[in-house]
């Protein structure tokens, strides 16, 4: 195989946007310890980002910024200036490219429930990411579930898509408690006892029923704080109103976007994570929080389950006594707890970032060989579950 000239679209990083800026910043760092032989074009669009230190890798800021023209011409001028072999795009795939294409789409929630989603957003994605799923030479997304979406939905051949699973970084690991609490309170002021939840602040996260859920948490004598912690993102408001009305403003903390090197301290700060979202494409929060050592409630269905087995306890995410009985029952029980512990620690050394840019690299050479893909769906599972 020649060396290659691979363009990626980073410009989720430094986005403060969740999940998609952690998928790209956790690959790119990948990709640098597997030392491939490969050149990479990074395009970005923050003033802020810093270098890979690795000579393999060239920085390229694009402009202008705004997708509706880093897209359609930016993109596909560096491309041709850069001679590129390849080019790994973020949902979209620009239009106007001499080279192969790959595209990570890690969910299509927004087909699923488009309620959740503002309404231009939603008709954008819905045309935008179906063509462009369609044009791509090679889908990438996060798990089996995922991956099943989309031959549903858009009717990709599966041979067209590869799964690879996330990981936490290697700054997801138990510390001491009492100093993550003193971290956490210092820079935050929350103090005692609390229940997190930590992703994106937005409708299909089902923040709502959690709140609901800690109300009867809250009546059930439990003295524990809840925490929401993230950016405020699409159709929040009502989730704030009905703290409110619940009169939980007290005990119900909202610390906004948390910093990355101050999430590890959140969640070992914790005595339960809980991530009861409706609908995931894979749910790196879960991941990281079992790497820590937090003992994790998080929802059955999508590809949640997928991700926890059973190194946590699954709940209805539509029913939110079910929700507030398994953390009582969390909550109440140290032995529980402890056994929650060590089997998400063991289940999220089963993810690596590592092993998915190994697995992103062989989809690169796959494609550009001929092989179109090149494997059988019966090794294409194989190799995607490597790490389970």
């Amino acid at each position: 195989m020649k060396q290659l000239r691979i363009g990626i679209d980073i410009h989720s990083i430094g986005s403060n946007k969740g999940g998609n800026e952690t998928y790209y910043r956790e690959l790119l760092k990948g990709l640098v310890k597997i030392h491939s032989e490969h050149s990479f074009f990074l395009y970005h669009t923050s003033p802020t980002i810093s270098q890979p230190i690795d000579d393999n890798f060239s920085l390229e800021q694009l402009s202008p910024a705004h997708p509706i023209l880093r897209i359609p011409f930016a993109i596909p001028r560096r491309a041709r200036l850069d001679q590129l072999d390849l080019f790994h795009a973020q949902f979209i795939v620009p239009p106007f490219l001499k080279c192969k294409t790959v595209t990570t789409i890690p969910d299509i929630a927004y087909e699923r429930y488009p309620q959740f989603f503002p309404v231009h957003q939603r008709a954008w994605l819905k045309v935008l990411v179906r063509e462009s799923a369609k044009r791509a030479d090679h889908i990438i997304t996060v798990s089996e579930y995922s991956k099943k979406e989309l031959i549903q939905t858009y009717g990709i051949h599966e041979e067209k898509i590869t799964v690879t699973y996330e990981g936490a970084g290697s700054e997801f690991a138990p510390l001491d408690r009492e100093k993550a609490k003193e971290a956490v309170a210092r820079s935050y002021r929350i103090t005692g006892d609390f229940i997190l939840y930590l992703g994106r602040l937005q409708a299909r996260k089902n923040l709502i029923r959690l709140v609901n859920a800690y109300a009867l948490i809250r009546k059930a004598g439990f003295a524990h704080k809840l925490v929401l912690a993230g950016q405020e993102d699409s159709l929040f408001r009502p989730v704030l109103a009905r703290i409110q009305e619940l009169n939980l403003c007290n005990d119900i903390f909202l610390p906004g976007y948390v910093e990355a090197a101050n999430v590890p301290y959140f969640y070992n700060a914790a005595e339960v994570f809980v991530y009861p979202s409706i609908y995931e494409g894979f749910g790196l929060p879960v991941t990281e929080a079992m790497a820590c050592g937090t003992p994790v409630v998080t929802s059955w269905g999508s590809s949640l389950g997928e991700v926890a087995g059973d190194a946590a306890v699954l709940v209805d995410p539509l029913d939110e006594v079910s929700i507030a009985e398994a953390l009582k029952k969390v909550l109440a029980e140290p032995n529980l707890r402890q056994q929650l512990r060590e089997a998400g620690l063991r289940r999220s050394r089963r993810f690596s970032f590592e092993n998915a840019a190994r697995q992103t690299v062989g989809v690169y050479e796959r494609l550009m060989s001929g092989e179109t893909a090149g494997l059988s769906t019966r090794d294409l599972r194989m190799e995607s579950r490597a790490c389970l």
